[in-house]
């Protein structure tokens, strides 16, 4: 009950404030990473699932792991990888994403030699490669996206977004690759997991954490054939 009513006041008082705050630029920080947000990228601070899985990734050895974000928006986990020594490919739909990684990069690191930024819709335009480690913090409702900024929320109608990745994972992982994926209580969990089924892969959960009334999950997406 505390949590709907928490939600409640969060849904009617707060996001119409957060929505016209996220119109501006803005600076997030993590420890020692500082960013800039534009108005269009999905922030880390008022949006759980990063920050959720920023925490997991911390705890994860990345050191020469070849690493890949699908969706990076703000850039936080590719830039929390980077600092653990991976080697970084990141990548997202929004053309202002990609502006904001480029600057973002280089104003918080005095190399950027093995951090690779692309432009991509999913791995459209990614190299031929296999990765060790594929993090994705993927838009869950199923709905069409109206412009650049709401595909960090919608997947598609008919989830094309699920459909898409599944499809197109296999060219870039090998049998040692973990794919880690974050999914919350309020997006359809089961509509997601039979896609992924369908595609061959099964979602098990290896990490939970609730924030206020959300409850984050993350999985390792398994091949299975």
């Amino acid at each position: 009950m505390f949590d709907l009513i928490h939600k409640k006041f969060y849904d009617v008082l707060v996001q119409p404030i957060l929505k016209r705050y996220l119109k501006n630029v803005s600076i997030y920080s993590y420890k020692e990473l500082k960013l800039k947000i534009y108005p269009g990228v999905f922030h880390p601070k008022f949006f759980f699932s990063t920050q959720v899985f920023a925490d997991f990734i911390q705890k994860l050895d990345l050191a020469g792991k070849k690493v890949c974000e699908i969706g990076a928006g703000s850039g936080l986990l590719s830039f929390i990888a980077f600092s653990k020594g991976a080697v970084v490919y990141s990548f997202d739909i929004n053309p202002i994403a990609i502006d904001g990684l480029k600057e973002n990069l280089k104003s918080n690191f005095k190399s950027t030699e093995n951090f690779n930024i692309y432009l991509s819709d999913l791995f459209d335009t990614i190299p031929e490669n296999k990765f060790d480690i594929i993090l994705i913090n993927p838009p869950y409702f199923f709905s069409d996206p109206s412009d650049a900024g709401s595909y960090a929320w919608y997947c598609g109608k008919n989830g094309e977004y699920f459909e898409k990745l599944f499809k197109q994972l296999g060219d870039y992982i090998k049998p040692t690759s973990q794919i880690f994926i974050i999914l919350a209580d309020n997006c359809d969990l089961e509509r997601i997991s039979t896609i992924a089924k369908k595609n061959n892969y099964l979602l098990t959960q290896c990490y939970t954490k609730k924030v206020k009334w959300e409850k984050n999950f993350i999985f390792n997406i398994v091949r299975t054939s």
